[in-house]
């Protein structure tokens, strides 16, 4: 099982960044905590418009982004090295998606255990954002 009281100690400044990332015209589709089982490890998965037009071949610069709004606030706990930024196209956003939708500008805080979705287990997951995406 992950470690909540950590995911949780993290929400707070996760949504902060969401706020600086919007304030910086970024504009995240997806956030969510997300626990992977098989590194026992939760990251902070982050997708967008702003975000996919880096990936694969720009990733440093997408990071970059994420890195300077972290640096531009009062986030303490939350490091680059929890996040993971990953394609609005691929499988687990789009599942995400299809379970529940936010406003493009909106903030949730939803939890998932042991859940199967569209293929996919989720062992554990907190999604902050999760707004749709047309491109």
């Amino acid at each position: 099982m992950g470690e909540k009281a950590l995911v949780e100690g993290l929400i707070t400044d996760a949504i902060e960044l969401i706020k600086n990332l919007d304030h910086s015209g970024a504009n995240p589709t997806l956030v969510a905590w997300y626990f992977y089982e098989d590194a026992d490890e939760w990251r902070l998965l982050i997708a967008g418009p702003e975000f996919d037009k880096h990936l694969p071949k720009n990733e440093a610069l997408a990071y970059q982004k994420i890195s300077e709004a972290i640096s531009s606030s009062n986030i303490q706990s939350l490091s680059i090295s929890l996040i993971k930024i990953v394609e609005s196209k691929s499988a687990l956003p789009k599942a995400i998606g299809f379970l529940i939708g936010t406003p493009p500008d909106g903030i949730v805080q939803a939890n998932f255990s042991n859940t199967t979705l569209n293929g996919i287990f989720i062992k554990d997951m907190v999604i902050l954002r999760s707004a749709k995406y047309n491109a």
